[in-house]
């Protein structure tokens, strides 16, 4: 289960990193903007898991 709750983590911080900066005008990111990034990455891919679990994919 961790193992693809990681997988999850990894995909959404890529996809929310990619998103930001094409979308951004600025392309130099703070340490800040970083944090916030991983943070909505790891409550995206915890909800994924737990609604996947929830529908009873294992």
């Amino acid at each position: 289960m961790l193992g693809r709750l990681f997988k999850f983590f990894v995909f959404a911080f890529v996809l929310l990193a990619l998103y930001q900066w094409l979308f951004s005008r600025e392309q130099r990111k703070s340490f800040r903007e970083w944090v916030v990034t991983l943070a909505q990455a790891l409550v995206i891919s915890s909800g994924l898991i737990a609604i996947l679990y929830w529908l009873g994919w294992h």
